[in-house]
């Protein structure tokens, strides 16, 4: 006699052009019928708290997020080398004041995961330095729709911020963890992060004088730039052409 066994079978990952198609379609939903506190954000001196709620009953009347997000496409290059769009969509509930990030800076934030069914997965209230370039993409292709804020200090060294950039990342599984569970995230997860922006550190990776905003993804496939094809990306290669 002979069985399978079917918790070692290796299933392929998804076509990307179906799973593209369906990730669209369930972060448009999730957009289509949710709103956040808007109001809230416009008649408060203090930043408050970005909630998303759904559209019913006593809420019917709100502004739709899909009204009030910024979309865009970001490309991600498959390992055999062909560049895909996938759509990517920001919530700008408080801009910020300063300078946003590249794709290749350090940002001082903090920040909340959910997964489309509002399940949190992570979060951290305490801000938290982050180098863009080890996030995962869609992160990295959000940050700089946000601007940091301003800061003080008073006598017992007690930092306040103000002013800082308060929004939301959509983005599709490809741009995350596409085919890999991690943590209470499951495999092919849309994933939201909410993002409280206070800081923007302009970053030199290899110390050659160029920020690494300017070497990073100049052509726009998701990928870093490496114009001397020496296997090392330019952002840390500090003899690059």
């Amino acid at each position: 006699m002979s069985c399978n066994n079917d918790e070692n079978e290796i299933i392929p990952p998804r076509e990307e052009s179906d799973q593209v198609i369906q990730d669209k379609n369930n972060i448009e939903t999730f957009l289509s019928t949710h709103f956040y506190n808007y109001e809230e954000f416009q008649n408060n001196d203090i930043i408050p708290e970005l909630v998303f709620d759904t559209i019913s009953a006593e809420n019917s009347n709100k502004i739709p997020l899909i009204n009030q997000v910024l979309k865009q496409t970001a490309n991600y290059t498959t390992n055999e080398g062909e560049t895909i769009e996938h759509p990517i969509y920001a919530l700008i509930a408080n801009e910020g004041i300063g300078n946003s990030p590249t794709k290749a800076d350090s940002v001082y934030l903090s920040y909340e995961g959910i997964l489309l069914d509002k399940t949190l997965f992570d979060r951290s209230f305490a801000p938290i330095w982050f180098d863009l370039t080890t996030v995962v993409q869609g992160f990295r292709e959000g940050m700089p729709n946000l601007r940091p804020g301003e800061f003080s200090v008073d006598s017992n060294n007690v930092t306040t911020f103000e002013n800082y950039g308060y929004g939301a990342i959509f983005m599709p599984s490809r741009l995350a963890y596409y085919n890999n569970a991690s943590g209470l995230i499951p495999e092919y997860s849309s994933l939201i992060f909410k993002i409280k922006m206070f800081l923007v550190k302009e970053t030199d990776h290899d110390g050659d004088g160029i920020p690494s905003g300017e070497e990073y993804d100049n052509d726009g496939n998701g990928l870093p730039d490496d114009n001397d094809e020496d296997g090392r990306p330019d952002y840390l290669d500090n003899d690059d052409l």
